[in-house]
């Protein structure tokens, strides 16, 4: 046992903790610092880790988190789940207007693979750094790089100290003859604080799951949700239904967890806006009024329950460091 810890330690790294007060420390959860960006734009962003495992709201003291795994959305060696909004108003805004479509990624958007590198951060590390200084992308068998992990320090977030890791966003074009005028791609992310727990066993107090559930109109197999439900949850309108689970990390279900269902409906998300000056709609459009659809694409639960682990291989193989 103790080899394998050792193993760990090694994989993510041994780097002392570091703490920077961080002007993001009022945004809640775990979000991307440029949450949109134009298509055709090649982007330097960050994952943002606002607040360590148990949450504030619980009034309890976080515990340092020691990495984070995240999962970008792959539609070359996975089936993922795409819906389509063409009323974006009102009660319909966002995923509550959501409809599922079986049109292939390809019909909205290019590359369908690739889209976020992780980039080692910072160079020499320094006391003032708040970034993971170790890491690897995820990639999947046909070398598409499909997220990553990173972590090795502790980095203590009881004084609302965010955690930045940096990523490049590679540059998305939305099909020209498609009626898109956005894609929103919903990010499965897992932030750690204990290296030791398992999803099987992990608590609040081990790790944060920031799910995303597609849990709207027509997807095949919902509603997802939990055996008995929660209907207090303040991460979804209406709390979390009753229904079977969407991947092996949709968060917590048990009332035994401090926050039964942290990460329901809460991931991170980064939406690529169409660039109307040089991709103009095409005549006939009639989504959102003319102005065009939006598109929001959820990876497959059967990437997740791949990639959401940390392993020593890139694409998911060797020593599984964290599960």
């Amino acid at each position: 046992m103790s080899n394998r810890i050792n193993l760990k330690k090694l994989a993510l790294g041994s780097l002392a903790a570091a703490a920077l007060a961080a002007s993001q420390g009022a945004i809640a959860h775990t979000r991307l610092e440029t949450p949109t960006v134009v298509e055709g734009a090649r982007v330097r962003n960050y994952e943002v880790i606002a607040h360590g495992c148990n949450s504030p709201s619980t009034g309890g003291k976080n515990a340092p988190t020691y990495g984070t795994s995240v999962v970008f959305p792959n539609a070359v060696s996975y089936n993922p789940i795409i819906g389509v909004n063409s009323n974006n108003t009102g009660a319909t805004a966002g995923l509550a207007g959501t409809v599922y479509t079986t049109n292939k990624a390809s019909s909205y958007y290019s590359p369908l693979a690739g889209i976020v590198t992780w980039i080692r951060g910072g160079g020499a590390w320094q006391s003032d750094q708040n970034e993971f200084q170790a890491g690897q992308n995820k990639v999947d068998a046909a070398g598409n790089k499909d997220g990553f992990w990173a972590g090795g320090s502790l980095f203590d977030q009881s004084i609302t100290t965010s955690v930045d890791t940096p990523f490049y966003v590679q540059a998305v074009t939305i099909v020209p003859t498609s009626c898109v005028r956005s894609i929103t791609f919903e990010l499965a992310i897992a932030d750690v604080c204990n290296i030791n727990s398992v999803s099987t066993t992990a608590t609040d107090n081990d790790v944060l799951y920031w799910s995303p559930i597609p849990n709207f109109s027509g997807v095949p197999g919902a509603p997802f949700g939990t055996p008995a439900g929660l209907p207090t949850s303040t991460n979804l309108p209406g709390g979390i239904p009753v229904g079977k689970p969407y991947s092996n990390y949709d968060g917590y279900t048990d009332v035994g967890h401090t926050l039964p269902g942290d990460g329901w409906g809460s991931p991170a998300t980064l939406k690529i806006t169409r660039n109307l000056t040089t991709n103009p709609l095409p005549a006939g459009c009639s989504g959102n009024g003319g102005q065009g659809d939006d598109i929001f694409v959820f990876p497959a639960a059967q990437q997740i329950n791949a990639e959401i682990p940390v392993y020593s291989g890139a694409n998911q193989t060797g020593t599984v460091y964290w599960h």
